[in-house]
């Protein structure tokens, strides 16, 4: 009787979207360890009946949302609430979850929730990284942007709030100018099989989704706050949004972000000169009809950089001695603390302006039209060789982008759906001051078409796609030097995903893209200010085609689930950089130099990520990304590919309480081994004890590293309805000495030590 009493508790709840804050029907609420389901009713209820005590997985499975699994205790009658993540933009028409009908063919990965929330303060690029298969590019140690495949740049293509992000992104220190806290989900799709996008995305496609509106009554919102120790960084942000019981139709969003941070330490000196200072707002509304809608979107992003003093050395003596010694020299390394920002530094502003507007095409679909413009400026500051000297930059960047995309989704006819568009962007960019690039204007068109076709377990998806692009010279003065190039071709892929069973996929698809030159690729000539190197195009670059094969493979199990994913991609007339010997004396000082070449190239590799439920509270993951590249012709490795990189990690969920929930302590190993792929000689003498001999670079990948790193989190509801969640970081627990090899400044200092984050997320008002 006893035992009997026991397995008659109830679990009841309420399960809406996060993002609309509606209730959700026929959401599949399960206990995984039971196989007891429910389905919620019309206003978001369910209710599960006898339950024995204990400790649960409860699963929350909804076709518009992103499936979350959460860890319950259960002792007697228990009420518990579930948001779940909407995981469809109507404003892009971007499904990523675990159905097969929804996610397509398309091979993807996202970050949300908790782990996105362990990332705030961060960058794009870094928070990014926590995604397997993704590596960053790296220049000091405040700017990171993405690497898909070992591709990046303009191979990456990044949707912000669906607009395709256009500015300087080409350099190596030119991170994608986004704030991560307008960001309520981070997605990755890898390769180019997303050809609706673009068909330069050789590597793949980042996609920054916002919340979308509020659709019911009521103002909310939150406030993040976060401090590191290493560099001593504040960031604060808040979102607070709206919709009006007396205007439903009407909703808006107010989002702000501050963000200070000094010079960082590495384990034995402090990096003199590499503060930051950021300042970034958005504003967001939308009227929003059954039939049809308008929504408006203007983000403003400001951020001062400053350079590594010990990057910008005087001579080619002491830049060689600085690169060989692995030490900067003392003057420069026996700097202290300070969020003073001097020269050199970067000033960045970038202004995106979005009108979207969609109406239904009777019953037979959705006509989509988008207007956006963004503006990108650029000033460089180098040294000043006298006091006396002008205190205006040196280099001037300014870029402006015009775009419309009109994309027609029709409705399902015979299992058959998709979607047919047009594109078209106009760019001006123009310098000032010292020459990098010329100025020049674009011209870009393309056309789309891309079907599904659903049936039962199967589907199946192709895509065309056809792009021009023309770039004209404006500088009169120089036309003998940059003519006027044209680029043109189609691009297109295929793909088929078989649904095993329930929670198990396989996906492969094939794609050929190309990708045209871009003006730094073919033209550049003189010193990259922020990766502190004189960079020299080639106006005779032919465009890129990429041939790609990917498989990924998906499982979900009650205690383990895995997801791999293989690719193998041939590459005619890869555009790369390598170094070259002498390096440059200029009246900034000495810097390496490097030059643009071509090459026929393959490349393949593995992304996995695999996770394991030991008992009810402990829990295994493992994460692995695997790249290599060879020159087909000479057979050499390719440089500049990410080394090996595993990682692996233990998670502690602890019991719930009256106001404690879901706290967890994780401990996190990185091993990146050394990049042993390298070409093994080239035309830059190295001299080691005494003895010189011919490298194809100016130093040699470093070496393989261990990092330990800790986090941990919890949720105080100091009332029902006021959850602060607390997370804290620690980076570098045991303070490794160690350098990366895609970080263009490993040539002169040692990364960051240890880094101790606090994050806090504190909501707001929640009011109907």
């Amino acid at each position: 009787m006893s035992a009997k009493a026991q397995c008659n508790i109830v679990l009841s709840g309420k399960i809406t979207d996060a993002d609309t804050k509606k209730p959700l029907e026929n959401a599949v609420i399960s206990i995984v360890e039971l196989n007891k389901k429910v389905v919620s009713d019309k206003n978001g209820n369910y209710r599960l009946t006898e339950i024995c005590k204990g400790n649960y997985n409860i699963s929350i499975q909804h076709i518009h949302c992103g499936t979350i699994v959460n860890h319950v205790h259960i002792n007697n009658n228990t009420a518990q609430n579930f948001a779940l993540p909407h995981t469809v933009n109507e404003l892009e028409g971007v499904v990523v979850n675990g159905t097969v009908a929804a996610k397509g063919t398309q091979i993807s990965t996202e970050l949300k929730q908790r782990a996105l929330d362990a990332t705030r303060g961060a960058s794009l690029g870094e928070a990014l990284q926590k995604i397997a298969g993704v590596n960053v590019l790296q220049t000091g140690a405040n700017i990171y942007k993405p690497i898909i495949h070992g591709l990046h740049s303009n191979r990456v293509l990044i949707l912000n709030n669906g607009i395709r992000q256009e500015g300087q992104q080409w350099g190596s220190e030119h991170a994608p100018e986004i704030d991560p806290f307008i960001a309520n989900r981070l997605s990755v799709i890898k390769g180019a099989s997303a050809i609706k996008y673009g068909a330069d995305a050789i590597g793949g496609v980042v996609l920054v989704e916002p919340k979308l509106l509020r659709t019911v009554p009521g103002i909310g919102g939150e406030i993040n706050l976060v401090g590191f120790s290493n560099n001593r960084q504040g960031v604060f942000s808040a979102i607070i949004d709206g919709n009006s019981k007396k205007y439903p139709a009407f909703s808006w969003r107010l989002q702000n972000t501050i963000k200070r941070g000094g010079n960082a330490k590495t384990p034995n000196y402090w990096l003199d000169n590499s503060g930051n200072q950021e300042i970034n707002f958005s504003v967001a509304a939308a009227l929003q009809k059954q039939k049809s809608a308008v929504e408006i979107f203007y983000s403003f992003f400001s951020i001062k950089l400053a350079i590594f003093s010990g990057s910008h050395i005087g001579n080619v003596t002491d830049l060689l001695t600085a690169i060989s010694s692995n030490q900067p020299p003392d003057y420069i390394k026996n700097v202290g603390f300070s969020y003073a920002i001097d020269r050199p530094y970067q000033n960045v502003q970038h202004q995106l302006l979005k009108l979207k507007a969609h109406t239904l095409t009777g019953g037979l679909g959705k006509l989509n039209a988008i207007v956006s413009f963004q503006n990108n400026w650029r000033r460089e500051f180098d040294k000043k060789r006298f006091q006396s000297s002008s205190n205006d930059p040196q280099l001037d960047l300014n870029i402006s982008t015009l775009a419309t995309d009109i994309v027609w989704d029709h409705t399902s006819i015979h299992h058959v759906k998709g979607s047919v568009g047009i594109t078209g962007s106009y760019q001006q960019n123009s310098y000032q001051y010292r020459l990098f690039i010329p100025n020049y204007e674009a011209l870009n068109v393309g056309a789309f078409i891309v079907e599904k076709y659903t049936h039962k377990k199967w589907l199946a998806e192709v895509g065309i796609r056809f792009d021009n692009r023309s770039i004209f010279n404006t500088n009169s003065n120089l036309g003998r030097f940059y003519t006027n190039q044209t680029y043109s071709s189609f691009s297109g892929n295929m793909g088929v995903t078989y649904q095993i069973a329930e929670g198990t996929q396989f996906t492969v698809n094939a794609s050929s893209a190309w990708r045209a030159p871009q003006v730094n690729e073919l033209y550049s000539d003189g010193l990259h200010h922020g990766a502190a190197r004189i960079e020299k195009g080639d106006s005779s670059l032919q465009a890129e085609r990429a041939n790609s094969v990917m498989a990924n493979f998906t499982i979900q199990k009650k205690s383990w689930s895995a997801d791999i994913a293989v690719y193998y991609k041939k590459i005619d007339d890869f555009i790369y950089l390598y170094p070259v010997n002498p390096p440059e004396l200029t009246i900034r000082g000495a810097f390496p130099t490097f030059k643009y070449a071509q090459a026929n190239i393959f490349m393949y590799g593995i992304d996995a990520s695999v996770s394991y439920d030991i008992s009810s509270h402990f829990g295994w993951s493992g994460k692995a990304t695997i790249v290599r590249a060879k020159n087909r012709t000479t057979k050499e490795w390719m440089i500049q590919m990410p080394a090996d990189r595993f990682e692996n990690a233990l998670q502690y969920n602890f019991s719930n309480s009256k106001r404690i929930n879901d706290g967890y302590a994780k401990w996190s190993i990185t091993n990146v081994l050394q990049q042993t792929r390298v070409p093994q000689t080239g035309n830059i003498p190295v001299t080691k004890n005494g003895v010189t001999t011919m490298e194809s670079d100016y130093l040699a990948p470093p070496p393989a590293y261990f990092l330990v790193g800790i986090e941990a989190g919890a949720v105080y509801r100091v009332k029902e309805n006021t959850p602060i969640h607390f997370t804290i970081t620690i980076s570098n627990l045991f303070n490794t000495v160690y350098r990366e090899y895609l970080n263009a400044f490993r040539y002169y200092a040692d990364e960051m030590g240890t880094n101790i984050g606090l994050k806090v997320k504190i909501p707001l008002f929640n009011k109907s």
